[in-house]
């Protein structure tokens, strides 16, 4: 089980697309220990779908939730979340899927020694690159059947949240549904003052592999983003790889996080964004690779006038 002090907190959670890029579910289990009050975990569910998106938040005292690391769970009320199912009941929505992991390595974003020391606090890690989904999702009047959508598992921890950041999530491309691509510009703090970006990818394509997970690793990088364009780019060796990510605030869900030392931050996320890259390299030929289904998310201190926050 999970035990931590504050300040902490913990998030797991699953996101999947339909075929055809015009839905998104994004389920989470989340723990927050904060510095400043009493602790409490919660349940989101969110629903992207062009004729309306949902979001609903459910918050329970932390004695109803259980976070067990072997085998990996988190369970909260009557809803739970492990690497081969994702089930739950809430007052108006409850779900019931099935997760095929195909067998893909986890991806981490961090070196590896990035886990184990305490700078950066927040940590991230997928589990599943490339899942498939299937089951049945019920969110105030929307009933949506989930028939082999891809998508992710994921785990994020931490002692606080990164002071900003915009992070980029493929899983699978339109003509390569085998290749993935994660990718966050973070930018960490002095005091009040906010430090320039720094861009960390890992891009797995043709069976190889093309990431910069270190600090002393980005200064071969860039990354550049604004509501809702993001570009970037990194040229180490012989590889290249160069792209954007862009979305539409009508494909936006605004969010309110609480952060661990008191105060909150704004999540602006999106399941229906547009990816395009470019890549080369002796490992793989010249390649633009499309997809419909992207992830970006943007974390802010401030939030912002053209989405509104849904929860």
């Amino acid at each position: 089980m999970t035990i931590a002090e504050a300040p902490y907190y913990e998030s797991r959670f699953l996101r999947a697309n339909d075929p055809d890029g015009e839905r998104a579910v994004w389920l989470r289990e989340t723990l927050l220990l904060t510095t400043t009050g009493a602790a409490s975990a919660d349940v989101w569910v969110m629903m992207f779908d062009r004729s309306g998106h949902r979001a609903l938040k459910q918050q329970y005292p932390i004695d109803d939730a259980v976070f067990d690391r072997d085998p990996w769970t988190a369970r909260i009320a009557a809803t739970a979340l492990d690497d081969t199912s994702a089930t739950g009941r809430l007052p108006t929505a409850r779900w019931e899927l099935s997760i095929s992991s195909a067998g893909h390595d986890p991806v981490r974003v961090l070196a590896d020694s990035a886990y184990q020391r305490k700078f950066p606090p927040a940590k991230t890690m997928v589990r599943h690159p490339l899942a498939r989904f299937d089951g049945r999702l019920e969110i105030e009047d929307r009933v949506v059947d989930v028939d082999g959508w891809t998508g992710s598992v994921n785990h994020n921890w931490g002692t606080r949240h990164t002071p900003a950041y915009a992070y980029g999530q493929v899983c699978g491309f339109d003509d390569a549904p085998d290749s993935t691509f994660e990718i966050v510009t973070a930018r960490t703090a002095l005091g009040p003052v906010l430090l320039p970006g720094a861009t960390l990818f890992v891009f797995r394509h043709a069976g190889h592999e093309f990431a910069v997970r270190s600090i002393r690793g980005s200064l071969q990088t860039h990354g550049r983003y604004t509501p809702f364009r993001w570009t970037f780019g990194a040229r180490v060796g012989d590889k290249m790889i160069e792209g954007e990510i862009v979305t539409e605030p009508a494909d936006v869900i605004g969010l309110t996080y609480a952060d661990t030392h008191g105060g909150v931050k704004y999540c602006y996320n999106s399941a229906l964004a547009h990816c395009r890259i470019q890549v080369a390299g002796k490992a793989f030929a010249r390649t633009e690779l499309v997809s419909r289904r992207a992830m970006f998310e943007i974390l802010t201190g401030e939030p912002l006038d053209t989405v509104p926050l849904l929860v």
